[in-house]
């Protein structure tokens, strides 16, 4: 029976969410106490987790992980306004979200099985927004919300890869939505870590393959058999011939390193 649930798990991939939040290096002594919110690229479930790279470079920083597998901005920003109701000590705040704004709408388009998953996912308050306005202004409601809640410095990110394809049209919205995010963290003089600058930087550099969660169920179980050491998430990104994640959305271990370059930077300057 934990094995049928554990495929059951795996088959739903996104539509599986965790509430509540981990900390890294729990019982510890810190020095600074940090929030990172967003999806499954934040979790860290699924491919290899960036934040465990970064608690290796800080281990007297509270990490605090706020991420959920499968959440849009929507979402992301009523998690993160009822978590800091309840727990507001934070010296930064990270926001790593959009991605699933994206990737389910295009979901809705595919199959049966896919559009089962936005449906989970909506049911559950995962609603990706309608389009590219919708979406910067629940961006800019998110941190107006948190900026009443708290007097600490947020930073937001650009969104990594959707398809290793940068020709891709899942990329080329994204590509639109990731300026969205670099205006307004100008406008709103917040941080920016621009994630997507360096994953395309890499991307263009490298015989890239279409490959967008081709297969679903065989991406969702292995994707999550295989995330258990960093060597197992990187012989599935080789044998699917990708270079910075193993599906085309979530992280190998090349892909969580860039991430933790881009967000190390920002820590160190605390």
């Amino acid at each position: 029976m934990k094995f049928y649930k554990y495929i059951f798990g795996g088959l739903l991939l996104i539509s599986i969410l965790f509430t509540g939040c981990s900390t890294l290096h729990e019982g510890n002594s810190f020095t600074k106490r940090v929030l990172f919110t967003g999806d499954s690229i934040t979790e860290g479930e699924l491919g290899c987790s960036y934040l465990q790279l970064i608690e290796e470079q800080f281990p007297d920083y509270e990490l605090v992980n706020l991420g959920q597998d499968g959440d849009t901005l929507s979402g992301i920003m009523n998690r993160t306004i009822e978590h800091l109701q309840q727990d507001s000590s934070y010296d930064l705040i990270v926001i790593v979200a959009g991605h699933n704004d994206i990737i389910l709408p295009d979901f809705a388009r595919k199959t049966d099985t896919h559009r089962l998953i936005v449906d989970g996912m909506a049911k559950k308050g995962s609603v990706p927004a309608a389009d590219f306005d919708e979406f910067i202004s629940t961006y800019e409601s998110l941190i107006d919300s948190v900026q009443r809640l708290v007097d600490t410095p947020i930073v937001v990110t650009t969104m990594s890869c959707l398809n290793e394809d940068l020709s891709a049209s899942t990329n080329k919205q994204r590509a639109v939505y990731n300026r969205g995010i670099r205006t307004l963290a100008a406008d709103k003089d917040i941080g920016l870590a621009d994630v997507a600058a360096q994953f395309n930087s890499r991307l263009n550099e490298l015989d890239c393959r279409d490959y967008f969660m081709d297969d679903l169920m065989h991406s969702a179980l292995f994707g999550r058999m295989n995330s258990k050491t960093p060597e197992r998430t990187d012989k599935l990104s080789r044998e699917r011939k990708l270079h910075l994640t193993i599906d085309g959305i979530h992280l190998n271990s090349e892909g969580a390193k860039i991430y933790s370059s881009v967000l190390s930077a920002v820590l160190a300057e605390l």
